[in-house]
């Protein structure tokens, strides 16, 4: 037999039935600490296991789709013409020449474009805030910009009374532009 088990059952054997339950306890308290961690690893890969899963299908879905999704992209480029879009500050520009054109300049404050990049296209985003302005320039306004669709669209309006004269309006928009990249770079 091994000399390191015989040792083990002498020093075993050589205890007292107080000292043997203290034994016994601790090594109950290891094994159960170690069944404790071993079962919560398993927990967690079991987990990760299942959202790998749920994302493969997803995956695999999308590139079922693929063919779907570039015939999508085909159509809507055939729609949209290139040499319309507006980059960043062409966006600027033609909002304020909207703002311009409807005699709001003095009340119009138009932060900076926010422009996100993407592989086909950039995204470009600014927000116009409009002061004490009446309700048929609001209506103009809305129409001109409505002439530009889809080049710039208004994600959304904000509308309220101004405090100080109720008959006039505070109006915040939020803009949204995209410019397509040029294939060939």
């Amino acid at each position: 037999m091994n000399p390191l088990i015989q040792k083990g059952r002498q020093l075993y054997k050589g205890m007292s039935l107080r000292e043997k339950l203290l034994s016994l306890s601790f090594l109950l308290v290891l094994l159960f600490i170690w069944s404790n961690n071993w079962l919560g690893r398993m927990s967690d890969w079991n987990t990760q296991r299942r959202v790998t899963t749920v994302e493969l299908a997803t995956q695999q879905e999308w590139l079922d789709r693929s063919d779907f999704f570039a015939q999508g992209l085909a159509t809507a480029l055939e729609r949209v013409d290139p040499s319309k879009t507006y980059a960043a500050a062409q966006l600027s520009g033609q909002v304020d020449n909207l703002v311009r054109r409807t005699s709001l300049s003095g009340q119009a404050d138009i932060d900076p474009v926010r422009t996100r990049e993407g592989e086909i296209f950039n995204d470009h985003n600014l927000r116009l805030r409009l002061s004490r302005i009446s309700i048929a320039q609001l209506i103009k306004l809305n129409n001109l910009l409505k002439q530009e669709t889809p080049y710039i669209n208004i994600q959304s309006v904000r509308i309220q009374k101004n405090s100080r004269s109720p008959e006039q309006l505070d109006v915040r928009y939020e803009i949204n532009s995209f410019d397509l990249k040029d294939p060939n770079l």
